[in-house]
């Protein structure tokens, strides 16, 4: 799974992405300087639960973050696998 989206800080927008594979996480933030990057091999953190957990070490470079929005996510295909993402998508639409 891949999700792309911007952190929204007082210094400026940032954007990111997030890769989930069988392998592991890995997230890249796109500041100022060099990229913010870090990965893990443990793929039991959902991609937005990782850049969660990693706010606070990128407020101390981009200074205080104002939000988090996600523009697009891209599911592996894997056949009989129902996305979670789906299901509250179609839910919400549903109108609960």
């Amino acid at each position: 799974m891949l999700v792309k989206g911007k952190v929204v800080a007082e210094n400026g927008t940032f954007p990111f992405e997030v890769l989930k594979t069988d392998e592991g996480v890995s997230l890249r933030v796109e500041l100022s300087g060099e990229p913010f990057e870090y990965s893990t091999d443990c793929n039991c953190l959902e991609p937005l639960e990782l850049l969660g957990l990693l706010l606070p070490a990128l407020e101390e470079e981009i200074g205080e973050i104002k939000g988090v929005f996600v523009e697009e996510v891209v599911e592996g295909e894997k056949k009989g696998v129902h996305s979670f993402l789906k299901s509250l998508f179609k839910f919400l639409s549903k109108g609960g």
